[in-house]
């Protein structure tokens, strides 16, 4: 039975479009795992090397840090050429390579110079994967369907974060840290990029296997969409408009919440809490579970009720509170319980970013405009959120400091919701 719906899943015409976003999840959680798996390495690395509480936070910020520079850069750089190719080239060349950069890691890791480059051509070559899909989800999907088919995607992220402690943490403590890059380099080769070559095509008209009723639908949305849009060419004046460099502070700040919690977290409860890196695969775990449940609700409601900012604003706001409280609260439970709440929260900022994003842009400028967003937001936020979110694994003093930023967001984002009506 299970076999009969997938087979009618894959061979429904009047629906590819969901297919499109399915096989962008699959890339997204491979993507993910390749990002996330030096968060469970750096405790095991410390113990290898012998690194005492500095260096653990000197040389983990870095290393976690350092691939979001690669990152950043190739969103602003490379996203233009990327474009010039299409997306289904484009994800097919980059998943090749960061496949390659991921395994590179584990076989240069002896050498901390080297093993930093590797994490900065990671970054490099991952830096157009979101732009791309960005640009698919605006070609495929009509504007009333953006947030719930960016969700699908996006959620992958969050799975990968689910399930990286899962899989990684037995598989590093029984076959050391190494034996996740190299199996996440052959998941990359496997699984993202045999999906993407048999299903993805970069437009709906290209597609053999696309209805035309669904071909007429998307059309008839985009062409609505571009009168709310207008038509604008010069790429400069869309992103500097104070409705997208307002987007891209507040997209600053969420990477430098979200990236530097999820960062740190494996390590938080092994320095802080005294937990055993074996047994932290829950603890990591249930946060995230929640974000998939946040990420599935938010994105409905946004859509439904044509309020994404706002909701996301009212999210930050809880998310501000609940993560003061994990960090100061002393008994275990109680702190996964809180994580888990803040995480839930911050999911309905992911859940409308990206439909916020291509609701500011024409569609000829989705692909770059996304790249400059994207490759700004995670340079500054990705880059700093290690550094600032630090303090966890130290004394405490700063931590009520990621609460502010929260608020700050918050704030912004209401005022989003008063400019886009979005």
């Amino acid at each position: 039975m299970l076999q009969n719906t997938f087979r009618n899943f894959f061979n429904n015409h009047e629906q590819y479009r969901w297919r499109i976003a399915l096989v962008l999840f699959g890339t997204v959680l491979v993507g993910y795992f390749d990002r996330l798996n030096i968060s469970f390495a750096i405790p095991l690395m410390a113990s290898e090397y012998n690194w005492n509480e500095q260096q653990v936070r000197d040389n983990g910020s870095l290393l976690m840090g350092i691939f979001y520079l690669g990152y950043g850069f190739s969103n602003i750089f490379l996203t233009p050429i990327a474009a010039k190719f299409g997306p289904r080239k484009s994800l097919i060349a980059i998943m090749i390579l960061w496949s390659f950069f991921t395994a590179i890691g584990a076989w240069v890791s002896q050498f901390m110079m080297i093993f930093i480059a590797s994490r900065i051509l990671l970054g490099v070559s991952q830096g157009v994967h979101f732009p791309m899909m960005a640009q698919l989800t605006k070609n495929w999907f009509p504007l009333a369907e953006r947030a719930k088919a960016n969700s699908v995607w996006i959620s992958g992220a969050f799975v990968a974060v689910l399930c990286a402690p899962i899989i990684l943490v037995p598989m590093m403590a029984s076959y050391g840290w190494r034996s996740g890059f190299i199996v996440l380099a052959m998941f990359g080769l496997f699984i993202s990029l045999p999906l993407v070559y048999t299903f993805i095509q970069d437009t709906p008209n290209r597609h053999k296997g696309v209805s035309q009723n669904e071909i007429e639908l998307i059309q008839k949305s985009g062409e609505q969409e571009q009168q709310l849009t207008g038509a604008t060419d010069s790429l400069s004046l869309l992103v500097t408009s104070p409705s997208f460099l307002l987007l891209t502070a507040i997209g600053i700040f969420n990477n430098i919440v979200a990236i530097g919690v999820s960062s740190w977290i494996p390590t938080y409860f092994i320095t802080q809490k005294s937990i055993p890196f074996a047994d932290i695969a829950w603890l990591v775990s249930l946060p995230y579970v929640f974000s998939l449940i946040g990420i599935a609700i938010w994105s409905y409601l946004g859509d439904k009720h044509n309020a994404r900012a706002l909701i996301a604003g009212l999210g930050y706001l809880a998310c501000a509170l609940m993560l003061y409280l994990a960090l100061n609260a002393n008994i275990l439970w109680i702190i996964a319980i809180l994580f888990s709440t803040a995480i839930l929260f911050i999911a309905s900022f992911n859940a409308c970013e990206y439909a916020i994003i291509q609701r500011l842009l024409p569609k000829e400028k989705v692909a770059t405009g996304t790249g400059v967003y994207n490759g700004i937001t995670t340079m500054v936020g990705g880059g700093l959120g290690p550094l600032v979110v630090s303090p966890i694994i130290g004394d405490g003093d700063g931590t009520w400091v990621i609460s502010a930023i929260c608020i700050v967001n918050a704030l912004m984002l209401f005022s989003v919701y008063r400019t886009v009506k979005y």
